[in-house]
């Protein structure tokens, strides 16, 4: 316990929280005192010992349950009632005399998942979890991990144990119950097993440098991710972001502080033989551009969508106005969502709240129409129109003739495709007709794609 207390420790330095090696002494003291009888008194004094500051207790949280998976409880498992138990217990003392049998049998018949773990690691140690790195390889792992246990040597000498106690007089209903109970909790240990995984998993990912981490991420379709990658995405996202708007301020600075002048310098310098005593600078003012968003909230453009509004959002400062809207088969706008709310609020409402039907089939052409009948004329020199979206419109009007109207009148349009290029103006996707109208089309399924297109447009 101590090396997984020293790991966890570790861990918490990892992201930022500050633990010293004195607070590290005083947490081993601290587990010590309280001990593993008591899950919710142990996990109290460990975080009493190794969190000082409140922005540092959700680490502490999202941390706990991937270093002391033991101590929740298995749940789903199937235990037989206390008289039947302990009759069980008797006869299997009395069936494992002078053979070896597998120590799983008596656990898994009598339904105690809270001792489970420690075989699920000794199994896990067999098979090896160091290479566990992506949640595509956990079905596998967990397979692994299962099969270790050898089922057919569990059931064969299941068997043998049935038919010692049916000669020995027990019910037939008795035996169905113990059978019943084998197979319930088989299901609920294969459960568990791969509980153990994800948090395996989880961990061994929380040990890959921070950078190694967001290449990874940035990598991976937007479409494809499950729940646990989509809470490190969110975080990728405000970084990249952070970052981008970091370099923009930056450029934005050595634009007012200017460039020097060649020509003018040396003009103004001639009195002295050309040497540079006084420098003249050429400034560059630059003009913010304006954004107006459209993101398509169908199907799987909608995860695309959902991260460019944060995107943007996180930069908005960056730029002299944006306004965002989503559509199906209608329009919403979705700024007001973001003016008084926190951002991931602002983009959980817009994929929600939108008063648009969100069930409906894509309809490109009457969304293009709808924009230029509200919106057209907020359209101005600086603004660029930027749409998410995979052009699929259900083999309705593409409306060519009011996209043409927006980019007569806008800075340019942008159209970002989840598709690639192949499976464009494949089925019904009309995305060639829409190519002409476009000042710039770019692939994007991944946040590495999103950066660029972002970076593109602003620097």
């Amino acid at each position: 316990m101590e090396e997984r207390v020293v790991e966890f420790v570790n861990a918490l330095r990892g992201r930022g929280v500050s633990v010293s090696t004195a607070e590290s002494i005083d947490a081993l003291g601290a587990i010590a005192v309280v001990g593993l009888e008591d899950p919710e008194a142990f996990k109290a004094a460990l975080k009493t010992a190794t969190v000082k500051r409140r922005r540092d207790v959700h680490v502490f949280e999202e941390l706990f349950p991937l270093y002391f998976y033991g101590l929740e409880s298995a749940g789903g498992t199937d235990s037989l009632e206390d008289g039947l138990q302990a009759r069980l217990e008797e006869a299997m003392r009395a069936f494992g005399r002078g053979r070896e049998l597998n120590p799983m049998l008596q656990l898994v018949l009598t339904g105690r998942g809270g001792e489970w773990e420690s075989f699920i690691r000794m199994a896990a140690g067999e098979v090896g979890t160091a290479q566990l790195a992506t949640r595509m390889q956990v079905g596998m792992y967990t397979r692994r991990i299962f099969d270790a246990f050898d089922w057919e040597e569990l059931e064969r000498q299941l068997d043998e144990l049935l038919e010692r106690l049916r000669d020995e007089g027990w019910a037939e209903e008795e035996l169905l119950r113990l059978e019943e109970a084998f197979r319930a909790n088989r299901d609920a240990l294969r459960k568990q097993v791969r509980r153990y995984v994800e948090r395996e998993q989880a961990r061994n990912a929380e040990r890959v440098p921070g950078a190694e981490r967001m290449e990874r991420l940035m990598g991976r379709p937007l479409s494809g991710l499950d729940e646990y990658e989509l809470q490190q995405m969110r975080k990728a996202v405000d970084i990249l972001a952070r970052k981008l708007r970091n370099r923009i301020n930056l450029r934005e600075k050595r634009m007012k502080r200017g460039k020097v002048d060649i020509k003018a310098t040396l003009r103004r310098n001639m009195q002295h033989g050309g040497v540079p005593f006084e420098l003249r600078l050429k400034r560059k003012r630059m003009e913010k551009a304006e954004l107006m968003v459209l993101c398509d909230i169908s199907s799987s453009v909608a995860r695309v969508s959902q991260f460019m509004l944060q995107f943007v959002y996180t930069i908005q400062d960056c730029l002299a106005k944006v306004r965002s809207f989503v559509f199906v088969d209608d329009l919403g706008e979705v700024t007001e969502f973001f003016r008084d709310e926190d951002i991931p609020k602002g983009v959980r409402r817009a994929l929600s709240e939108a008063g648009i039907a969100y069930n409906a089939r894509s309809d490109f052409g009457e969304v293009f129409r709808l924009f230029c009948e509200r919106y057209l004329q907020d359209v101005g020199y600086r603004t660029y129109i930027l749409v998410i979206g995979d052009a699929r419109n259900n083999y309705n009007d593409p409306g060519l003739r009011h996209l043409e109207r927006i980019r007569d009148r806008a800075k340019g349009i942008i159209w970002l495709n989840p598709e690639t290029r192949p499976f464009w103006d494949t089925g019904d996707s009309v995305m060639g007709e829409y190519l002409p109208y476009c000042r710039e089309a770019r692939v994007c399924r991944t946040l590495k794609d999103l950066e660029d297109a972002i970076g593109s447009l602003l620097l």
